[in-house]
């Protein structure tokens, strides 16, 4: 009954937005449009090196060796294999959703199981360092200080989820006991790693654009505006914040944008923006569900994790800023 009340509403969806592709064939190119530009400038620019040496690196996992005290630690500290490690590493260094793909490509070498992905992707799905001091700070708060105090605090809350879910909620969860994973490659050098980052670069593109035409259909219909307000109604938040809030969290570069009309007050903003970059917005949850779909992680739980994320990283940030800006 579930799968059918699941399958109703995609199909109803789909019906609905090809009739809006429709009535608005202008406005849905330019969405379509802005979300490839958006793609072409700032994803596979900062993106696909770091998806090439990594499917380098992940193919040659077995001469590639991180310090044993660094993965050990690793371990013990979060309560999850220590193979791992490359996935906290590189997650904080490029961002999304190279967590997702790297956890997926050591599932299936069989060097993960599920119950190490899931926990695993509790902390290690982050926004890279070029996003949030270059586009988050830089562009859009004027402020490069602003951008290494949250990406200080997104992995300061990184770690404090982490070690907080992992050892209390996931803590005596039964592994899933494997032979081997039904998704392993045979081959392990085919494909190359330039087309393995081409193919998943562009799988993301194609997120980016999709969720930029949904959230245009949302402002042209005046849902965002009417939502908005009617937050704001009963809450001290003003409605230009719940309308970059809601928007950051269907799709994060959108949300960041958006901050570029808010008058609140700087701390404000650093919190918000740092909500939105933690969280990541359903397009980046999209992205990574898709990575991860073979493992059979709970994809609810990952997100109740990254909305927990994204409030810490909000109350960290917005404590910092208050002090230090």
């Amino acid at each position: 009954m579930k799968n059918i009340l699941k399958i109703n509403f995609v199909n109803s969806a789909a019906v609905l937005a090809m009739l809006f592709l429709l009535i608005y064939p202008k406005e849905t190119i330019y969405f379509a449009k802005s979300g490839l530009m958006a793609w072409f400038n700032n994803v596979i620019p900062s993106l696909f090196p770091f998806m090439v040496a990594v499917n380098i690196i992940t193919c040659h996992s077995d001469r590639c060796v991180f310090p044993e005290f660094l993965t050990r630690s690793f371990g013990k500290i979060f309560n999850v294999n220590p193979n791992g490690f490359i996935v906290f590493l590189f997650g904080i260094l490029s961002g999304y959703p190279l967590g997702a793909k790297i956890s997926s490509d050591l599932y299936c070498d069989n060097q993960l199981e599920t119950i190490d992905v899931q926990k695993l992707m509790v902390f290690c799905s982050n926004a890279g360092p070029m996003f949030i001091v270059g586009t988050l700070a830089s562009s859009v708060l004027n402020n490069v200080k602003a951008g290494y105090i949250i990406l200080l605090c997104s992995i300061f809350s990184n770690v404090i989820t982490g070690i907080t879910v992992n050892n209390i909620i996931l803590k005596y969860s039964r592994p899933y006991i494997r032979a081997i994973c039904s998704c392993r490659k045979e081959n392990k050098k085919s494909p190359s790693a330039v087309q393995n980052s081409c193919e998943a670069v562009i799988r993301v593109g194609g997120y980016v654009v999709l969720f930029s035409v949904i959230g245009g259909m949302l402002e042209i219909l005046d849902i965002t505006d009417v939502f908005s307000a009617f937050v704001s109604s009963f809450t001290p938040v003003s409605a230009s914040d719940i309308k970059t809030i809601t928007a950051g969290m269907l799709e994060m570069t959108c949300g960041v944008n958006s901050l570029l009309n808010s008058t609140s007050p700087l701390s404000i903003k650093c919190a918000i923006g740092a909500f939105i970059v933690s969280f990541g917005g359903i397009s980046v949850i999209a992205q990574s569900a898709d990575f991860l779909k073979d493992t059979n992680i709970s994809i609810l739980f990952f997100v109740l994790c990254k909305f927990l994320n994204g409030l810490i990283t909000s109350l960290l940030t917005y404590l910092c800023s208050s002090i230090f800006l």
